[in-house]
């Protein structure tokens, strides 16, 4: 029985618990605990309770099935679950919001003779920022084990999943274990998860950082081996105080310091009426594409921008860098520089443009192609070059080290027979005064891991350190994230961002990230995740997404698709990647650049003797309005919008990205304890199409208020975003 746990409570907890209510003998029960506190529903959780004559399907809440099958059974009061195949149940208790001191428990009884996880996470907690995961093992003639999730998976084989036992001699995991598992959530979301065994404290467990999702749930999964589990309860979301997130926190901080507030996300929306949210898809240019796979004799096979795109505002020229293919794998070796290379060995090219539309190959003379210097390939890398981030980097001491470059560098052993000038597959490095003639770093790689994608490189101006985003230790087709304060030594790969099951629910299949795009826009890191819809369409298209730290990512746009595959057959009809910083600014115009493929990524390759003039890929841009991505949009009727909170540095004027070329704006100012401020009450009235627009009040100088919010009314209109300058 649950009921005489005296597992000693959790330190510092301003409440203290009570035990588990009555508890019916031989049945699974799910409670709540009760409080005097008012407490709000979505505080509260949920309330339930499974006996003896239902199964988990069947309670209320339901413990839905997220997938796999299994025999289940209710056998003596108990959950009895055998010949599982990744099969898992999670009950959902709600959403959560960002918290300090709110306090959770956890209770179950558990018991299984299952030798290998296999991977799956047993007993899961989702909860806020974080989640943790436990799997009991059974060994015959050994002593049997508690996994925990790490970031490098957990099973018997994975030391640094063997939760420390010694304080529970003799566990066995085939007995019904009484586990205990407490919680208070933290405002940095650092907190640590107390568990007990049978009424021993065993361990304080950090768990793992949540990567996508708010909701909070718990959960079984399972892959072999027979479970009994009865006794169920849990105590979760009670108290606490809400706190401004890190991600509010940051964004007050950037409008403060001039950057324009989007609405990617809704840290600064305090209040709505009448507006819906509309994602703007940018133009493709009617020329498209601007750089053909085969203009070239050296990227016959591929133009693919697994590359980057920067416009240079001193020299007023857009650069691109660029992978180039000579020729498909079943055809004969090129030679480089006199030595022979396999047919489709990646090359690095460089192209530049005045508007970012017409693009020039220049001459460059660096490296023999097949017995001649007349092209635009960069002297690189060792191996094959994939991914390559670059990064332009003006206020580095060293002229040398101007352009930097983050790549995957790997080789390729070859029908051909054709020896490698090195043996590797990890990510490595160069640098360039110029961005054509390159030096490798002498140490590389230096992260010892593969990323076969687009890799993303990038200067942090706020954390002060460049950022590496790619597939190195993400386990898959997920983004992971890196970072260095130098270029050369990276701190360990960290998963960031990766498909969930709502994208499964869109279009079926096994959606994944097969890589994203990623710039720093206004303070703000905007992602471009490729969709790949694998068992599905398998194509890969693009869609949105927002970070105010870069970790923490969430989608926006409603994960509607930004950049859309063409028609069927045309040259970006099947797969769909972009840049490295994909997003350059000149003017008022977004130009994003791309690669597009004819084929889908399941799609049988036609030899070149079938269709000698089809290459894998080629590059396009396309072009939106600045800041244009979401739009706050109002109809006919009057609607508004109120912002959060923020101070309004002095010397400062209100400016909008706005189009009401059809309707109205008006602004007004809100102190922090909501009422209109004289003289800002209400703005003159903003029309027109105006990418750039001063709001003007009757009064003088800024606002004066501790803090303060805006109030937008508005008809007929979409406002993109608004800064103080």
């Amino acid at each position: 029985m649950l009921t005489d746990d005296k597992t000693p409570r959790v330190k510092n907890q301003a409440r203290v618990w009570t035990d588990l209510g009555p508890v019916v003998a031989g049945v699974m029960v799910v409670v709540m605990w009760t409080t005097g506190e008012r407490l709000t529903a979505a505080e509260m959780g949920s309330v339930g309770q499974l006996t003896g004559r239902h199964l988990p399907a069947e309670s209320k809440p339901a413990w839905k099935k997220a997938g796999g099958t299994a025999r289940e059974s209710v056998e003596d009061g108990r959950w009895v679950v055998r010949d599982p195949k990744n099969f898992c149940r999670r009950m959902l208790v709600g959403d959560y919001q960002q918290t300090d001191g709110q306090r959770n428990e956890v209770r179950f009884e558990w018991g299984t003779d299952c030798r290998d996880n296999r991977r799956a996470d047993g007993f899961s907690i989702h909860t806020q920022g974080r989640r943790l995961r436990l799997h009991p093992i059974h060994r015959p003639n050994r002593p049997d084990l508690l996994l925990v999730g790490v970031r490098g998976g957990m099973g018997p084989d994975i030391i640094a999943s063997h939760v420390d036992l010694t304080a529970l001699p003799g566990f066995n995991a085939r007995k019904p274990n009484r586990y205990l598992l407490r919680w208070v959530t933290q405002e940095i979301n650092d907190f640590r998860f107390e568990l007990s065994i049978n009424g021993t404290p065993v361990a304080e467990l950090t768990g793992e950082p949540r990567v996508v999702g708010r909701d909070v749930s718990i959960g079984f999964e399972f892959r072999g081996g027979t479970h009994s589990i009865s006794s169920v309860a849990w105590d979760m979301n009670r108290g606490g105080r809400r706190v401004v997130s890190p991600g509010a926190r940051t964004a007050v901080r950037r409008l403060a310091m001039g950057y324009r507030e989007l609405f990617l996300d809704d840290l600064m929306v305090a209040e709505l009426r009448g507006i819906k949210k509309v994602l703007h898809r940018p133009i493709k240019y009617s020329r498209n594409p601007v750089i053909r796979h085969h203009q070239r004799p050296w990227q016959k096979f591929r133009a693919q921008l697994y590359g980057t795109v920067l416009y240079i505002p001193e020299e007023k020229i857009f650069k691109m860098w660029y992978l180039a293919g000579a020729r498909f794998p079943d055809e004969a070796a090129i030679t480089l520089d006199g030595k022979p290379r396999i047919p489709n060995f990646q090359m690095l090219a460089y192209a530049e443009s005045r508007d970012g539309l017409n693009w020039t190959l220049p001459d460059l003379g660096l490296v023999s192609f097949n017995g001649s210097r007349h092209n635009n390939l960069c002297r690189f890398s060792r191996e094959n070059a994939e991914g390559v981030g670059v990064v332009y980097d003006p206020h580095d001491p060293d002229p040398a080290r101007r352009y930097k470059a983050f790549y995957w560098e790997h080789s390729v052993r070859s029908p051909h027979k054709i020896p490698v000038a090195v043996a590797i597959s990890a990510m490595s490095v160069s640098f360039s005064a110029d961005g054509k003639n390159w030096t490798n770093h002498p140490g590389n790689p230096v992260i010892p891991q593969a990323s076969d994608t687009g890799h993303q490189a990038l200067w942090d101006p706020f954390r002060k350190v460049y950022v590496a985003y790619g597939r190195f230790g993400a386990g898959g087709r997920k983004i992971a994230r890196s970072e260095s304060r130098d270029f050369i030594n990276w701190s360990p790969s960290q998963l960031v961002f990766a498909a969930d099951a709502a994208d499964a629910k869109s279009r079926g299949g096994r959606p994944q990230f097969y890589g994203m795009g990623t710039t720093i826009y206004e303070g703000t890191y905007i992602g471009l995740p490729w969709l790949f819809w694998e068992n599905s369409s398998n194509r890969l298209d693009v869609q949105l997404a927002s970070s105010r730290d870069g970790i923490h990512w969430q989608r926006a746009g409603n994960r509607q698709t930004l950049i859309p595959n063409g028609k069927r057959g045309t040259w970006d009809g099947g797969c769909i990647f972009t840049a490295s910083q994909p997003l350059q600014v000149k003017d008022d115009t977004i130009y994003i650049y791309y690669s597009g493929l004819s084929l889908d990524h399941e799609e049988s390759r036609p030899s070149p003797r079938a269709r000698p003039e089809y290459g894998e890929s080629s590059i396009g841009v396309a072009t939106l309005r600045r800041d244009g991505f979401v739009s706050m949009r109002a109809g006919e009727k009057p609607a508004t919008l109120v912002t959060g909170l923020f101070q309004w540095p002095a010397g400062r004027r209100l400016h909008l990205n706005v189009d009401a070329s059809k309707g109205g704006v008006r602004v007004g100012v809100l102190d922090q304890n909501g009422r209109l401020l004289g003289g800002f009450a209400r703005s003159k009235l903003i029309s027109g199409d105006r990418t750039d627009v001063v709001v003007e009040w009757t009064g003088s100088g800024e606002p004066k208020a501790k803090s303060v919010q805006l109030k937008f009314e508005m008809t007929n209109a979409d406002l993109y975003s608004y800064w103080l300058k």
